[in-house]
């Protein structure tokens, strides 16, 4: 049978020391309710916790991220990639909602779909991992957890074209161009492959269901290739 502590060993290699501190984060109030044998506490408490981490995590990745991002768009970002539905869904990307514990009711209303409970769900695993092996065993968790290069917002944060022409024109004045590569996919649902050409030099080739989106896609790998 499956269980959390054998998803963590297999997939990260973590032993987790303290499991009543997991049990807890896995458990929900109605299911000490309805078993008042059981020992321990719901996740609450340690979800206050794993909030914090989340977010220090993620503020420390946007932070570091390359190119820069300003301050105003870092908290724009954040607030973003820890709302509600995000971390939800960062639940369910780990697969880790059928070991929630809950009592029969909640379970009969769809309550381990329900964003708000699988968002604090997650927080508070976050925070027993941490409780557990500290920041080192969280980290590698959020990396497979949250694609903060790939967050579908981050195009719409930071201009990486407008970035991508001040980098080049701080050298030369050269134009910089943006084909079109390659467009597949039905005409309803199209993907388009743009790649940014300097003096018909290919810097970087990027994908997306608009052409806009693809230019940004395309200039961002062309600005990790020339400020590494």
């Amino acid at each position: 049978m499956s269980t959390i502590y054998n998803w963590l060993k297999k997939n990260y290699n973590i032993t987790i020391k303290n499991r009543q501190v997991m049990e807890n984060a896995f458990t929900h109030a109605s299911y000490l309710n309805e078993n008042k044998d059981v020992k321990g506490d719901d996740y609450e408490r340690i979800e206050f916790l794993g909030d914090a981490i989340v977010g220090m995590w993620v503020a420390n990745k946007l932070y570091h991220h390359n190119p820069e991002i300003d301050e105003g768009k870092m908290t724009t970002m954040r607030a973003q990639i820890v709302c509600e539905k995000s971390l939800a869904d960062f639940l369910r990307k780990l697969d880790l909602a059928k070991y929630i514990k809950m009592g029969v009711g909640e379970e009969k209303s769809g309550a381990r779909n329900r964003n708000s409970l699988l968002a604090d769900i997650f927080e508070a695993f976050i925070g027993a991992v941490y409780l557990n092996g500290g920041m080192k065993d969280v980290n590698e968790i959020l990396k497979d957890a949250i694609d903060i290069v790939n967050h579908p917002e981050l195009f719409e944060i930071i201009d990486y074209k407008s970035r991508l022409q001040e980098y080049v024109q701080s050298d030369t004045r050269a134009v910089l161009k943006y084909e079109l590569l390659s467009e597949t996919g039905p005409s309803n649902n199209p993907l388009f492959e743009m790649g940014v050409f300097l003096d018909e030099v290919l810097l970087g080739k990027g994908t997306g269901k608009t052409k806009k989106k693809a230019e940004q896609s395309a200039a961002e790998e062309a600005l990790r290739k020339l400020v590494k």
